[in-house]
């Protein structure tokens, strides 16, 4: 490391005003309730909601703006760093463009704001908190002394903060923000791939725009004369009010099926990726990550490609996705097949869908952590059934979505290991790119 690199505590480049004094949420009697959150307003920020160096807006908690303005600290916004600092420790995310004024920390989260942008990058101070060393130290300090991993702000104004020339730390941001400038864009895709099939099963299966557009003698929207020609162009009643011609009201059951093969720990599972409820993202259909098969330790099911993995803990966390890969996960997972393997992107929409979770939701068992069932419960929600040519042309258009969203995650974890890979390297110095050698966007391509 050059003597050029020098090394200050957090309280040191507060009061050279580098940056500002770092900041947790609110604690105490004034801090934010399960029972004061609302359906949109000011996004409550816990440890859960960075996810990838990022913080998710649109899934978390939100509370009043009445309610955020009566607080008195924990107020991030968009270029803070948020480092978690108890129970989970050391996770960190950049704020980036946020919809709100600010965001409100939980007091597990402190934000840390740099005032002085010519003697620290931002991107880097995040890059620099998910290094090793500051993880190892972080990690030691929080663990002194308690039962539960915490460290208070008091303690984090003497964390050790390395800082190169500032030349240096643009290029460290550069180098490694670009990787992860392509690995949010690859998932930005996969999000829009998933509205668009939301959307095609919406108006298919919901609406029946495609029959109510033959009905007034007009040709469907988006569609060929072939696919338009399987569906009717009118309305029949049924116990569930007016169904496409032709349609029939049946259960959820004669869609998908509970493969439920349990197994027990063995060389088999070991070498199949392990994807417990925790590794499926909330509302996202494609599975992003795993673990290695030898954590998988009890409770294991197998499932197959192409099966379907419905959270049954909590199904109100709405995780569901379809598997890219044979693999094991716990009882704490559905494990579903399609009837027809030719239908399974419209199984697995009909699965995704917020009607399936508030039903599932609704017939859940356990007070204290719910539990779905599936035999004799979310088997027979009712559902309205189209003709399986129907399925099979919707599920043609949709797997091709899933089969992009796939490529792009492997993309991505490529991407991640390549910068986890330059992260030490690049901080400690021992990595520096010169200008006859690769350039930043080089790493993203």
């Amino acid at each position: 490391m050059s003597s050029e690199w020098q090394t200050y505590s957090v309280d040191e480049l507060v009061t050279q005003k580098v940056l500002g004094p770092p900041l947790d949420g609110n604690h105490g009697a004034i801090h934010p309730k399960a029972s004061d959150f609302v359906p949109a307003g000011i996004p409550f920020i816990m440890a859960s909601d960075m996810k990838d160096g990022l913080v998710d807006t649109i899934n978390c908690a939100f509370i009043t703006k009445q309610q955020a303005a009566a607080l008195r600290k924990g107020f991030a916004k968009t270029g803070d760093v948020l480092l978690s600092h108890k129970a989970t420790i050391g996770r960190t995310a950049l704020v980036g463009k946020i919809e709100t004024e600010y965001l409100v920390l939980t007091p597990q989260v402190t934000y840390y704001r740099v005032l002085d942008a010519k003697r620290l990058n931002s991107r880097y101070l995040k890059y620099y908190f998910d290094s090793a060393p500051f993880q190892q130290t972080l990690g030691a300090w929080a663990g002194a002394g308690s039962t539960r991993a915490y460290i208070g702000i008091t303690a984090q104004r003497k964390l050790p903060v390395v800082l190169p020339p500032i030349d240096l730390q643009n290029e460290i941001a550069s180098i490694l923000g670009a990787l992860d400038d392509r690995i949010t864009l690859l998932r930005e895709t996969n999000a829009t791939l998933k509205a668009i099939a939301q959307a095609l099963f919406k108006s298919w299966f919901v609406d029946f725009d495609p029959v109510r557009a033959k009905q007034q003698g007009l040709a469907p929207e988006g569609m060929d004369e072939a696919t338009a020609a399987l569906f009717p162009d009118g309305f029949e009643e049924s116990e569930l009010g007016p169904v496409p011609r032709g349609w029939r009201v049946g259960t959820l059951g004669d869609v998908l099926a509970l493969r439920n093969e349990r197994t027990k720990p063995s060389d088999e599972t070991r070498a199949l990726p392990y994807v417990p409820i925790e590794s499926i993202s909330a509302k996202m259909p494609f599975l992003q990550e795993y673990k290695s098969g030898e954590e998988a330790n009890s409770s294991l099911i197998l499932f197959r490609r192409g099966d379907i993995l419905f959270g049954a803990m909590r199904p109100y966390f709405h995780k569901v996705c379809i598997a890219p890969f044979d693999g094991v996960t716990r009882t704490t997972v559905f494990t579903l097949k399609s009837n027809n393997l030719n239908a399974s992107g419209f199984a697995l929409f009909l699965a995704f869908q917020e009607a399936t979770i508030e039903y599932a939701t609704q017939h859940s068992e356990g007070s204290t952590i719910p539990y779905a069932k599936w035999g004799k419960s979310l088997e027979y929600m009712p559902i309205i059934l189209p003709p399986e040519s129907v399925q099979i042309a919707f599920s043609e258009v949709v797997t091709s979505f899933v089969e992009r969203a796939n490529e792009n995650i492997e993309h991505a974890q490529t991407l991640a290991t390549l910068r986890d890979t330059l992260l030490p390297r690049l901080i400690s110095g021992q990595l520096r790119l010169g200008e006859d050698q690769a350039q930043p966007a080089d790493f993203a391509s």
